[in-house]
């Protein structure tokens, strides 16, 4: 009985008192206690949500559940201020003015966050996807709440704040398939054997092992010009960002091919108005 009391007394203790608040020893029990509860009780939810979650996803849930546990976390502040007896309605009213600048100050921040959920959850851009933003080729390397980072070939680190993937149109080489259909356009002079152009193109990226099998090259006559024709090799390849270098190895080959065939580039034709 006595220690039922001595603990009673010892909950009740004062350590600090004013009018409107009180804070006893019970009371910063009960406060730590909720903080354990709440660190605990998300870490076991985010744990449970894991196991049940495929391995590429999992990046995706850690950066929307940290957003959510903010959230928590500032729900629980409120619920301890209450708690201890603070009157959360005067302290909401007194910070109206202040969360109205904070809400259009942090306005753009608000709609980075908001495109990240979106994007994490949506999976319309993940890791190591190809894009062409502002006449840039990129790789995504990480996706964040607030904005998105991403590496060109010339190893230049983009940070592209998340709403520009809302707001703008954001070309995805890799969305639905790492396969990408590439095309380099040739000219050669009108009255070259035209099914020889053809055989000498596809020839060019037979011997690269870069260039896929199927689905097959493709060659397509696509126009007559003044003085020369000219021809479109598509070609496919599961590397769209190393395609700069690939194109490039296939032109050299071209280059090489027409060379010992005695087919030659057409230069451009000046014509004098007399």
């Amino acid at each position: 009985m006595k220690i039922g009391k001595w603990l009673q007394w010892l909950l009740e203790y004062e350590i600090y008192a004013s009018k409107s608040i009180s804070v006893t020893i019970g009371t910063v029990i009960f406060i730590v206690f909720t903080l354990l509860l709440t660190r605990f009780g998300l870490r076991f939810l985010k744990k449970t949500i894991v196991k049940v979650t495929n391995m590429e996803d999992v990046g995706r849930l850690n950066s929307v559940f940290n957003f959510v546990s903010y959230f928590v976390y500032i729900i629980m502040f409120f619920f301890i201020l209450n708690a201890v007896g603070i009157n959360i309605n005067m302290f909401l009213t007194a910070s109206a003015a202040l969360f109205v600048g904070l809400g259009f100050a942090l306005q753009k921040i608000f709609q980075d966050l908001i495109a990240g959920i979106y994007i994490l959850l949506d999976k319309t851009l993940t890791v190591g996807d190809v894009i062409e933003i502002e006449g840039e080729v990129a790789r995504v390397e990480m996706i964040h709440l607030r904005s998105t980072t991403a590496i060109t070939r010339n190893h230049r680190v983009f940070i592209i704040p998340n709403r520009k993937f809302m707001d703008d149109t954001i070309r995805n080489w890799t969305q639905n398939n790492e396969v990408v259909r590439v095309k380099i356009d040739v000219g050669v002079y009108i009255g070259t054997d035209s099914q020889k152009v053809k055989e000498l193109l596809l020839g060019s990226v037979r011997g690269n092992p870069e260039v896929l099998k199927e689905p097959a090259p493709l060659v397509f006559l696509n126009e007559f010009g003044e003085s020369s024709v000219r021809f479109v090799l598509h070609y496919f390849i599961n590397k769209a960002f190393d395609n700069d270098r690939i194109s490039s190895d296939i032109r050299f080959e071209i280059d090489r091919q027409f060379k010992e065939s005695g087919i030659k580039l057409p230069v451009p034709v000046l014509r004098l108005e007399q």
